[in-house]
């Protein structure tokens, strides 16, 4: 297992601006694919207490990871897994690491009704910028597409300086967005 502290500052993109960064940090580059299969139970216990949990396959390696919120950014809990991700299959608990179950218990969660709700498929560019993570995303999920700068930092108070600082260089207004957990589960009830 292990544990990070997620600091990072997010902003959603027009189709245009995503094009233009692309343009002006990636030129020529290729983005990497990466699927995040969702999972809670069917009333939504981790959304309604802000946490996510979900298993990213990439390159043929699957990883679980719950996110639960911190005092600054996330506490992430990662794990490599074996689960083969499967849409609306339940996740069995004898499926989760112990220490997922243990934060989950904590949290009063249900692990006996957890599913795999659905998946969100990213192209991703990635480009270390000022010791900091650059990210371009590219989401399609549940019949839509979006487009998300992700600007990942050690130290909050000078990373979203700098942030600010990159979204102004760029005439971009700084909204915080939803997550990607977030805007997926609320297009998923938008669709129920």
């Amino acid at each position: 297992m292990a544990t990070n502290n997620e600091i990072e500052f997010k902003q959603l993109l027009t189709a245009t601006q995503y094009d233009n960064l692309t343009d002006f940090y990636f030129k020529n580059e290729t983005p990497f694919s990466q699927t995040n299969h969702y999972i809670d139970t069917p009333d939504f216990q981790l959304k309604a207490q802000r946490c996510a949990l979900r298993i990213r396959v990439k390159d043929q390696h699957n990883e679980m990871t719950l996110k639960v919120p911190a005092a600054v950014g996330l506490l992430e809990y990662n794990f490599d897994t074996t689960v083969q991700p499967e849409i609306n299959a339940p996740l069995p608990p004898s499926q989760l690491p112990q220490d997922i179950k243990d934060v989950l218990s904590q949290m009063h969660i249900d692990i006996e009704s957890l599913v795999i709700l659905g998946s969100l498929t990213t192209e991703r560019l990635e480009r270390e910028i000022d010791n900091n993570l650059l990210v371009l995303d590219k989401s399609t999920y549940l019949n839509t597409t979006d487009y998300e700068l992700e600007y990942e930092v050690q130290e909050y108070n000078s990373g979203l300086a700098q942030f600010h600082a990159l979204l102004a260089e760029h005439d971009i207004d700084a909204v915080t967005p939803d997550n990607k957990v977030q805007r997926f589960f609320n297009r998923k009830e938008e669709l129920q």
